[in-house]
């Protein structure tokens, strides 16, 4: 009974109201501040679009505790201090029109009128024209509380601005709930402090959680040396810089770290649009569609890519956190980042070097790792290794690679011209072979009913399948005789095959005829990709079968004429590089 009556009075009819200005103000923070890293990314976007170089940020109890952003840019005047705490207050858009010709990374208003409604915020700041010959004015600074201007003063300080937030959501205890334990809400910090390291790679970062610095970017400016800074990487052959442009519209720019540095979440799969981050579900589908099939399944980059498109075919002011964005090209530019990435990957070898990534956090760390840390020790007395390197995988190299042996009936050891040393899998290089050779005729319009290069059988097979699975078989057997699969049907849920493609391993197909009939029968939309690659696993040299070099030659003669020479069509590595300066840093020469 009394659930009746609850029920009965929500769908009562209530009137309309103006809320009051506390309640909307309290909504409006909570649709900006969600959590202490919406407060961080808040005033670091404030500081990078005031022109700092320089930007240091504190942190202690998970940010509930205080926060703090110092930077080194502009500056606010004296007689705009308070009144950045208003909401609608911004010097970023002066009309409608200018929301399409952003240059900014903020510019909403509201960030500091949100914060300052459910926390403690003080503003000390001392605007750049203050600074000079005959000028001694200090800085300002105001503090508020729950809205309300509490306290005033100067203090002294170089131009540009702090602000400190204490007590996040100390009158919103329903959003205190939701906050997570300090180390996860320090997680979520460190990433955001990493994202606009890379992004702004010119400007120095410091993060100090708990008295304790956890990250330092130089600011030097180049992208390679901060990535290594904050994730402890060797810049020598561990990052692939790339650059692409239609000569108008978009330029595609950054860095695309090898297979050795995939990591197993997306984490680190990075893209900015005219500066600003960005989590664009189109964008990053076309990203994982370039290393989709060149990285082990559930496997993703490194990558820091920036796009550049004029502000007037970009959209920003789709989503409240800024963090999605329309493209008017965005067609053209999602085919140049899936070329971008698989142009990497598809001929990154594999590494025996041990990568510590991502790097620790630096806790108890006082200056920026050396040389040597960032794994770029080569012995200086080593002679006769100054042969030019050309990037590991490439066919230039992989056509140039001396075999010298097969070690276990599965591996061919083989020399590079330069003195550095491949293992490459015979089994998947010889499937990565098959595969490209099988999808370029099929692709090239060999989707006919009469089979091309087929390899009639001596004796016809019968495979049996479920229901659903014949009669999708059925309507494919047209496209199946394109690749030399002659097939028929065989009453009910029989089929009758009678050819596999030409060419060597054929001999093979026929005990492996039922798997590569159900996946010619598969529901799904990449049927006929998964078939190809099962009709070249099933086809490809096995390991156990001894190679005389004349046929290791050949092998990777072969290798050298494919697309993705550095992975099989699982993603799986084919080729395991040992680099002369690995060989020359291990052997100490």
């Amino acid at each position: 009974m009394n659930q009746v009556m609850t029920n009965s009075t929500h769908n009562e009819r209530r009137p309309l109201v103006t809320l009051s200005q506390d309640v909307a103000e309290r909504i409006a923070a909570g649709e900006v501040i969600e959590r202490p890293v919406s407060v961080i990314k808040e005033l670091i976007e404030n500081a990078l679009d005031a022109g700092a170089h320089e930007i240091r940020v504190e942190m202690r109890g998970g940010g509930l505790r205080l926060m703090r952003v110092t930077d080194d840019g502009c500056g606010i005047p004296a007689d705009e201090l308070e009144r950045v705490y208003q909401r609608h207050t911004t010097s970023k858009i002066r009309s409608v029109d200018d929301l399409y010709q952003l240059h900014t990374l903020g510019f909403r208003g509201e960030a500091l009128a949100s914060i300052a409604t459910i926390a403690e915020v003080t503003l000390l700041s001392r605007a750049i024209e203050t600074e000079g010959e005959g000028v001694e004015e200090p800085a300002q600074w105001v503090m508020v509380r729950g809205g309300e201007v509490v306290q005033r003063g100067r203090r002294a300080r170089p131009h540009g601005t702090t602000i400190t937030v204490r007590d996040l959501f100390y009158n919103v205890p329903a959003r205190l709930n939701f906050v997570r334990q300090s180390r996860t809400e320090n997680g979520h910090v460190v990433q955001l402090i990493r994202r606009y390291a890379v992004g702004y790679p010119a400007v120095r970062f410091n993060l100090t959680i708990d008295e304790h610095t956890v990250l330092q970017a130089g600011g030097s400016g180049d992208l390679a040396v901060v990535l290594a800074e904050l994730y402890h990487l060797p810049l020598q052959e561990m990052l692939h810089e790339v650059r692409v442009s239609d000569g108008e519209h978009y330029i595609v720019h950054g860095y695309v770290g090898n297979r050795v540095l995939a990591q197993g979440n997306r984490q680190y799969v990075t893209l900015f649009v005219n500066g600003r981050p960005v989590q664009v579900r189109s964008l990053q589908d076309a990203l994982e569609q370039g290393y989709r099939g060149l990285l082990t399944r559930g496997k993703h980059p490194l990558l820091v890519l920036f796009l550049e498109v004029p502000p007037d075919e970009v959209d920003v002011n789709v989503h409240p956190a800024k963090i999605e964005v329309r493209l008017v090209r965005e067609n053209e530019i999602m085919a140049s980042l899936t070329q971008i990435v698989r142009s990497v990957l598809e001929r990154s070898p594999a590494s025996p070097e041990e990568v510590a990534f991502p790097g620790p956090l630096l806790a108890t760390q006082r200056r920026l790792p050396g040389p040597r840390r960032r794994g770029l020790h080569v012995a200086e007395s080593a002679e006769g290794y100054h042969a030019e390197v050309s990037t590991p995988g490439t066919a230039e190299v992989i056509a140039h690679l001396r075999p010298l042996a097969q070690l276990q009936q599965a591996v061919i050891l083989a020399e590079a011209p330069d003195g550095s040393l491949y293992l490459i899998d015979q089994h998947r290089a010889h499937e990565r072979v098959i595969y490209e050779h099988l999808r370029s005729t099929y692709t090239g319009g060999q989707r006919e009913e009469q089979a091309t290069d087929a390899h009639l059988l001596l004796e016809p097979v019968i495979v049996e399948m479920k229901r659903h699975q014949a009669d999708l078989l059925e309507m494919r057997l047209p496209m199946l005789r394109g690749l030399g699969l002659e097939c028929e049907r065989f009453g009910g849920r029989s089929f009758l095959v009678r050819s596999v493609p030409d060419g060597e391993g054929h001999e093979q197909l026929a005990a492996h005829l039922q798997e590569v009939m159900e996946m010619a029968a598969e529901d799904s939309a990449d049927w006929e990709d998964h078939l190809l690659i099962e009709l070249a696993c099933r086809s490809a040299l096995r390991r156990g079968r001894d190679l005389g070099l004349g046929e290791q030659a050949a092998l990777l003669k072969a290798l050298a004429m494919v697309s993705a020479p550095a992975a099989c069509p699982h993603g799986s590595p084919i080729l395991l590089h040992y680099s002369r300066n690995f060989l020359i840093d291990r052997f100490d020469w």
